[in-house]
């Protein structure tokens, strides 16, 4: 009898032995807790493995590391023996997971958090030890409850005791944990996103996720944009309030592929990680793309010319062809080979200012010098001057080339470049067809695509003068130089007040009175110095000097407006944009600027129309207005992202649709409609 309740008790204790890797599940409610390990005993001075598994029932779900917008990370508070510490949680990759506008990182079903556990040299090997671990939580579906339990893990100390079944759980758990590898990182602000640059991935590690461990450093809420490089990729994400002064020098972040692997990369922000150009839409830019955006702007470059923001400046240049069509034709050519000079010059140069700025971080793009309260003065008031001098209300003698006079006249070659740069500055508030997409990849692609393609630009936007000045055929059907050119000369005067009435009132919504107030007395100024400069006697000179220089010098002191309307529902954001659509409402943004000549035409046929606000009130569509008059780095970006380099872009987000719809830059009521219906 007592060698039985020996074999009896031996048994016991077998058993227990074998139940002792793992604690009996804890029903918190929503949730079964369990703390593992695959080792029923284990050597003083070495480390094992404990994993707190969390089966979570049908929808419910705890959060990651870095819980996104809303949550809490799980934690485990361990109450550990003299000679024993635990590591920090092995986090598994997250998924994510939307409620409406909130972005949260989360884990779901079945999850494994292992933790590594030391033992020194001075654990008792006389006895066993036991772990106790104390687990705190959110548990998630359509509410949040936070949830906690208490389990406690006998281990024995001694020969390493492995039990095999949890052991081999314990392992595909821990292979299940992101590593680092040789993927490198960066993080820097650009263009008010702070831009990830990130090499060395695995091969075939296609379309990753972003989940920084730090948070707040992104807006989760908001898009990530992915865009392949040369040699890795490019991630474009909004800052989060945490991206400051105080961000550390380096953190880390999991990336995970579509197919489901996942891997940390560390992340400096003190240094950059070089990837190479960056390629177009994920894909590289083959010559046929590259081809195409260059007809594209070739031909925006000829249909520009027909914009009225441009007419002003370009029949400056037909007045002067017609009045020498008829004379020398030598005296023609190099005057339209001037003019097509100063037009490639300005927009090569613009193009360097834009690739200049967009290194430098700053939030540029087509039209952007029209952001610039005082330029839009100056430019105001030079279009004022011009036409001043075409009704012949001053003249300026040898010494001093007149843009307006010597370009109409056609008697210099100098003359001519100036209006070809003329030309340019004034051209692009417009966004003629053809223009968006090819302007939009030369802001995206490398310096050489930039550069290539603004030349293409300017090559159309200059080729009408040069076909004019090389084929007899045009030149003979211009009418012959004669007492009307006189005429029409003063006629031209008055497209050019019309052209600086426009920008005085594009001033307005970018000073306000203040600044329409200082460009009035600058034109009042000018046209009082030009007056003195005409009158003899020294007074007269100086006084005409100080008067100019006064007019030059007023229109520096503009600025923007201080404050901004109230955001309401009617402007632009992307929590406007996500608030409508977690409405199930359609939405329709229109990004615009008062510089932008085709968005006010589209706005005063198209989205002021009665029948439009009546569509937009049928369909219950949420109107939203981007407004880019003044810089914008958030409405820059946002361009960006639709490979946008300007204004306008018209965007319609259908209830249910994953994916944005881009409307036409020429908008009409039919596009509209069907778009929204």
């Amino acid at each position: 009898m007592f060698r039985f309740l020996i074999l009896a008790l031996s048994f016991w204790l077998t058993a227990s032995a074998a139940q002792a890797t793992q604690t009996m599940p804890l029903d918190t409610g929503r949730t079964e807790i369990t703390l593992i390990s695959g080792h029923d005993a284990v050597e003083p001075g070495t480390q094992f493995t404990v994993a707190l598994r969390m089966e979570f029932e049908g929808n419910w779900y705890t959060y990651w590391r870095n819980a996104g917008d809303s949550g809490e990370a799980v934690q485990i508070v361990w109450d550990l023996p003299d000679g024993v510490s635990a590591g920090p949680i092995q986090w598994p990759a997250p998924e994510v997971k939307t409620v409406g506008p909130i972005v949260s990182y989360a884990m779901a079903r079945d999850v494994w958090l292992p933790v590594t556990i030391t033992l020194d040299g001075s654990v008792d090997t006389n006895q066993p030890i036991t772990l106790r671990a104390h687990a705190y939580f959110l548990v998630c579906d359509d509410v949040c409850v936070p949830e906690d339990g208490a389990l406690s893990l006998p281990v024995g100390i001694g020969s390493p005791d492995i039990n095999p079944d949890d052991m081999a759980k314990i392992q595909k758990a821990k292979a299940k944990i992101p590593q680092e590898g040789e993927a490198l990182g960066s993080a820097h602000m650009d263009a008010g996103k702070v831009v990830f640059n990130v090499k060395g991935l695995p091969n075939g590690f296609d379309d990753p996720q972003l989940f920084p461990h730090e948070n707040p450093i992104i807006t989760h809420s908001d898009t990530i944009d992915l865009v392949a490089a040369e040699q890795g990729l490019q991630f474009r994400a909004t800052p989060g309030y945490g991206w400051d002064e105080q961000t550390p020098p380096s953190f880390k972040a999991t990336l995970v592929a579509k197919d489901g692997r996942a891997i940390v990369v560390p992340i400096a922000t003190d240094s950059r990680v070089e990837i190479g150009g960056l390629k177009s839409g994920g894909a590289a830019v083959s010559l046929a793309s590259l081809l195409g955006a260059a007809l594209g702007a070739f031909l925006g470059g000829l249909i520009l010319n027909l914009m009225p923001c441009v007419f002003p400046i370009i029949s400056l240049k037909a007045l002067s062809i017609t009045k020498t069509a008829h004379g020398e034709r030598r005296t023609v050519r190099r005057s339209a080979w001037s003019y097509t000079a100063g037009v490639l010059v300005s927009f090569l140069i613009f193009a360097g200012l834009l690739i200049a700025l967009k290194a430098a971080g700053a939030s540029v793009g087509w039209g952007f010098q029209l952001q610039s309260p005082w330029l839009v003065a100056l430019l105001s008031l030079l279009l004022f001057a011009i036409g001043l001098n075409l009704l012949g209300v001053f003249e300026i003698g040898g010494r001093f080339q007149n843009i307006g006079a010597k370009s109409a006249s056609g008697d210099s070659s100098f003359a001519s470049f100036l209006t070809g740069v003329l030309a340019v500055i004034v051209a692009t508030p417009c966004t003629a067809p053809f223009m968006a997409g090819a302007v939009g990849l030369a802001l995206t692609g490398s310096a050489a695509v930039t550069l290539m393609i603004f030349f293409a630009l300017g090559v159309g936007f200059a080729l009408p003068f040069l076909l004019i000045a090389y084929v007899p055929g045009l030149l003979s059907k211009l009418p012959k130089p004669g007492p009307w050119m006189e005429t029409f000369k003063q006629i031209l005067a008055f497209p050019m007040f019309a052209a600086a009435i426009w920008l005085a009132w594009v001033l307005t919504l970018q000073s306000g009175p203040t600044g329409i107030l200082k460009l009035m007395l600058s034109a009042l100024a000018l046209a009082f110095g030009l007056w003195a400069l005409r009158k003899s006697g020294g007074i007269a000179k100086v006084l005409a000097g100080v008067m100019i220089a006064l007019a030059l010098i007023l229109p520096f002191t503009t600025a923007p407006a201080d404050g901004s309307a109230d955001l309401n529902f009617n402007i632009w954001s992307a929590q406007a944009v996500e608030t409508a659509r977690a409405e199930g409402r359609p939405v329709f943004v229109d990004f615009t600027a008062a510089w932008c000549v085709t968005c006010k035409v589209n706005e005063a046929l198209v989205l002021k129309s009665q029948r439009t606000a009546q569509l937009f009130e049928d369909t219950n569509t949420e109107f939203l207005v981007a407004d880019w008059t003044n810089k914008d780095d958030i409405i820059a970006a946002e361009l960006e992202r639709h490979g946008r380099a300007g204004v306008p872009l018209y965007l319609v987000y259908a209830p249910g649709a994953e994916d944005v719809r881009i409307l036409p830059q020429i908008l009409t009521y039919e596009i509209l409609k069907e778009a929204l219906e």
